[in-house]
């Protein structure tokens, strides 16, 4: 190192470059960035958006509390609406045969037409008059899954024998009764015959005990909400009313009843809730090459029963003879003029 160059100072023995400053350069000015108050202390900026943010807040967690208030009692709904039928059976069941329209409507082959739900829960099926009750459509389902609609290997097999293609069904509530109307849509009258008689509980064997003998099941509501969800655990009745190709099966109940052991009579919410097959007059009109309009119900009969014996005669215990109303198929029924 020459001897004319100084030394950078505080640290001997290293050269100061020239690009280096003489002195350090001045940081710069506290003041910059904001400013202060007399006395060296920098001004707070006021809290702007403070209470507008905590107006927010509130409002938002209130709206999340209506929400899930809402959003529990939708669910609670769905939930009551959607609980599963309950597997029983009536205490009464009788099949009966519809006599002309077997024969209008014997097969598919003939009424190839799929039945849809306009046609079967709208028109006259939305609150069915008669009898002096009035029946209002609750809920309905129509489906191609004729398994879902009952209970029981023995019914499901007999399904499937019959090539059933559609099961409609639809719950009805009146004053004085609740009820269940089903239509099965099959291949043919003997199909209809087979699945009417395969619904009935069979008699036990000789010395075989009633309780070991095994139920084939029986047809299912298409909904277990309440009052539906009573459904034969009270005294109940059904007719299957054989009507060509197409197994109509109806069943009440009385509202107020609560045992299969208090016996009523029930034929008259029957005759009025077996005017679901309106549809199915329909079409025998459309096919019925007479077109009469009208269909005879002096052929209805009823199958089983005791020999000798005329439907609506058999004595009900607590019953006064002659007293009795008329069962399906004994009147005749309205038919509606063709459209």
């Amino acid at each position: 190192m020459s001897s004319s160059e100084p030394s950078t100072p505080g640290r001997p023995g290293r050269r100061r470059k020239n690009s280096e400053p003489d002195e350090q350069q001045t940081p710069a000015s506290s003041r910059e960035g904001g400013r202060r108050r007399s006395g060296g202390r920098r001004k707070q900026e006021p809290r702007r958006f403070g209470r507008t943010l905590f107006i927010l807040a509130g409002t938002l967690v209130v709206a999340l509390i209506a929400l899930g208030v809402v959003l529990f009692f939708q669910l609670s709904g769905d939930e009551e609406g959607d609980a599963a039928a309950q597997e029983t059976r009536p205490a009464e069941y009788k099949v009966r045969d519809a006599g002309n329209m077997n024969e209008v409507l014997a097969s598919r082959d003939v009424d190839g037409r799929v039945l849809n739900e306009g046609e079967l829960f709208e028109r006259r099926n939305a609150e069915i008059s008669s009898q002096s009750i009035d029946f209002t459509l609750e809920e309905s389902d129509l489906s191609e899954d004729c398994s879902a609609a009952v209970w029981g290997e023995g019914a499901t097999q007999a399904l499937a024998d019959a090539d059933c293609s559609q099961a409609g069904r639809a719950t009805y509530l009146s004053d004085n009764y609740f009820g269940v109307a089903t239509v099965f849509n099959l291949a043919d009258v003997e199909g209809s015959r087979a699945v009417a008689e395969a619904l009935d509980m069979p008699a036990p064997e000789e010395g075989e005990p009633a309780e070991e003998v095994v139920d084939p099941g029986f047809v299912l509501p298409p909904s277990g909400a309440d009052p539906f969800d009573r459904l034969g655990s009270g005294y109940s009745a059904a007719d299957a009313i054989i009507s060509g190709h197409y197994l109509v099966v109806v069943w009440v109940q009385p509202t107020g009843s609560d045992s299969v052991d208090e016996r009523v009579t029930l034929s008259t919410p029957l005759v009025a809730l077996a005017n679901f097959r309106d549809p199915l007059f329909r079409r025998m009109i459309e096919y019925d090459d007479d077109d009469s309009g009208t269909e005879s119900t002096e052929g209805t009969e009823e199958t089983g029963g005791e020999p000798g014996t005329e439907p609506g005669t058999e004595e009900v215990p607590g019953e006064v003879p002659g007293e009795q109303e008329g069962l399906p198929g004994e009147e005749e029924i309205p038919v509606p003029p063709a459209e």
